[in-house]
């Protein structure tokens, strides 16, 4: 075991099984070998296909690494394993490579680009918001016991509960110091933002303890859940959609306007992202497979199929997900079995559906006053994407 305190003893992709649990929470457990394979890099398909997206997208991703490796490097060499972990977590570090969605980041440099004609100055603001999603993501790996991201061990597997809790606290902060590098707006419209992105944390935070809450009943409604769901997932969503336009004008149309796409298209990639965790595989998401229903997640295809079953399905149901997490892989693959057979992926395709309708027809909103209009082709082919539509949207953005 590799112990904390020995710098030497930390290398970026090496796992240890934790024999000690200070914390008492959780312990380790061994990865699946179709998850990670002697630390060999994999190439996941990813939430959405950066390809079709766009050729300028990958420009608009290295921009954002550069300026978190900008905020992570250079640091004392004794501190170089704190900073060590956060930079893989992030897929930054040299041994693996960039990795990750980006989403965020990205929403919030093409927004910015298609008010401006420039993304450059929102690159800070992009980095805030990555490195505040990605603090949640490293508290959430430990929170759900999650012993994989992207096909690598999860921080809290590699160093330690405390070590994570520890690397996850040091990005929140680090996040707030991004924030110092807005130097091109005035003092007000970055404190605007900061306040925009603080009061989306706390709602992120409100979701966590919901959806966390949630695993332990069956009587959550789909109402509750989307409501947790635009906590969770659509407030940095909106975010990160509203505080580049807050940068980019003072037009507060198209601010709020750039809010309701925001928060659409973040709760449409959730119930997209929902679909995932039950029905993708393995390679699809780097987790393990139906990982939503082995750890017992009233996600949306639940809920909905606790709310569409009767009598002995009901029943049936309740009692598959009456045991302590994790639940067994044959009861994990009966609840799927059901869920099909009460047409429940249906349901949440239309509701993807429904949303990132709502969110294009937002964005669409804005182009008689956008600066470039390839952003906002690409935002409408990243929404298509991220949320598994099969095509891209009807119609690029009217001129």
């Amino acid at each position: 075991m590799a112990r904390e305190e020995d710098e030497n003893a930390i290398r970026l992709g090496e796992v240890v099984r934790l024999e000690d649990d200070r914390l008492g929470t959780v312990r380790a457990r061994c990865h699946v070998a179709s998850m990670v394979r002697n630390g060999a890099r994999w190439e996941s398909p990813g939430a959405y296909h950066r390809p079709s997206v766009g050729r300028s997208l990958e420009l608009h991703i290295a921009a954002v690494d550069e300026e978190i490796r900008a905020l992570l490097t250079g640091v004392d060499p004794s501190l170089q394993p704190f900073f060590g972990m956060m930079l893989y977590h992030l897929g930054l570090d040299a041994e693996r490579g960039p990795s990750g969605k980006r989403l965020r980041p990205v929403l919030c440099t093409l927004v910015y680009e298609a008010l401006t004609g420039d993304e450059r100055g929102a690159l800070p603001a992009a980095a805030a918001i990555e490195l505040l999603h990605n603090f949640t993501l490293i508290h959430d790996d430990i929170e759900d016991q999650d012993p994989a991201r992207h096909h690598r061990p999860t921080v809290w597997t590699v160093w330690g509960v405390p070590q994570a809790i520890n690397a996850g606290d040091g990005m929140f902060a680090v996040s707030r110091l991004a924030l110092q590098r807005l130097h091109r707006f005035p003092a007000e419209r970055v404190l605007e933002f900061a306040r925009l992105v603080d009061e989306a944390c706390v709602r992120v935070c409100e979701g966590q303890f919901l959806d966390i809450s949630f695993e332990s009943r069956t009587d959550v409604t789909p109402e509750r859940y989307r409501a947790m769901a635009a906590k969770k997932t659509g407030a940095l969503f909106a975010a990160a959609a509203q505080g580049a336009a807050l940068l980019a004008t003072e037009d507060r149309s198209v601010r709020e306007a750039l809010a309701r796409f925001g928060d659409a298209f973040g709760q449409a990639f959730q119930a997209y992202d929902d679909v995932l965790g039950i029905w993708a595989s393995t390679e699809r998401t780097g987790k393990v497979e139906m990982n939503d229903l082995t750890k017992r997640k009233k996600t949306l295809p639940v809920v909905l199929g606790f709310e569409r079953s009767q009598g002995k399905t009901r029943e049936r149901l309740a009692a598959l997900f009456a045991p302590a997490a994790p639940l067994s892989s044959e009861s994990a693959e009966q609840i799927r079995v059901i869920l099909d057979d009460l047409g429940v992926r249906a349901l949440i395709d239309a509701e993807i559906t429904e949303q990132r309708s709502r969110a294009l027809h937002a964005l669409r909103g804005i182009a008689s006053i956008a600066a470039s209009r390839e952003p906002l082709d690409m935002l409408e082919r990243l929404v298509a994407s991220a949320t598994g539509a099969t095509t891209e949207p009807a119609g690029a953005v009217a001129p």
